[in-house]
């Protein structure tokens, strides 16, 4: 993973920086300024390509960097090193810890629920029409509101099947041969088209 720069100044450079002084930490630096080191005042476009790494290395600046992934997600948590004084930088190091499962299974569970009570009750004023004044329904938003509901069962019985984080992941996902065979979205996402914006 790259390392992650909440700036840009000139393409190609590093975009945080450290200020180490006898190989500890003094100062992270999230953006270019003008700074005192030494006794001697110096411009912020040192931290630009008008200075290299090894002039900005001599007076105590080198790249700040993330290494690893950040990730905060139903299926991982994600938690981050100490600042470490290496030779030329100074590196935060995330690391991923999957959740327990019962856990997520949970979450994708509530999910689906979610999605299918927001997909019928944008619809259900169809329905209650049906009782109000004897209008049937479009037959194309009643096999919707059907589809929707099979479509949750499966992906229930898909969710149960799973014994493993990756396996319960992929079901969010598409590979790239999935892609290559046209397919647009993960078995978990792929919920039956809403055909309302037909509906008079």
């Amino acid at each position: 993973m790259a390392p992650f720069h909440p700036f840009t100044e000139d393409k190609g450079e590093d975009k945080m920086w450290a200020k180490i002084t006898d190989n500890q930490l003094v100062e992270i630096i999230s953006r270019p300024k003008s700074m005192t080191i030494n006794k001697i005042q110096y411009p912020k476009s040192i931290f630009t390509s008008a200075w290299t790494h090894a002039e900005r290395k001599a007076i105590g600046i080198v790249p700040f960097t993330h290494d690893g992934e950040n990730i905060e997600s139903i299926f991982y948590t994600s938690s981050e090193s100490k600042p470490v004084v290496k030779e030329d930088s100074v590196v935060v190091t995330h690391t991923k810890s999957a959740k327990n499962i019962d856990t997520i299974k949970a979450s994708m569970l509530q999910s689906i629920n979610e999605t299918l009570s927001n997909a019928l009750s944008s619809t259900d004023w169809i329905i209650i029409r049906k009782i109000d004044t004897g209008k049937e329904p479009p037959s194309d938003l009643v096999k919707w509101r059907t589809d929707c509901r099979a479509k949750a069962a499966e992906l229930e019985t898909l969710i149960s099947a799973k014994n493993t984080v990756g396996e319960l992941e992929s079901l969010t996902i598409i590979t790239e041969e999935e892609m290559n065979n046209g397919k647009k979205v993960s078995v978990f996402y792929d919920w039956p088209r809403n055909p309302k914006e037909t509906i008079s």
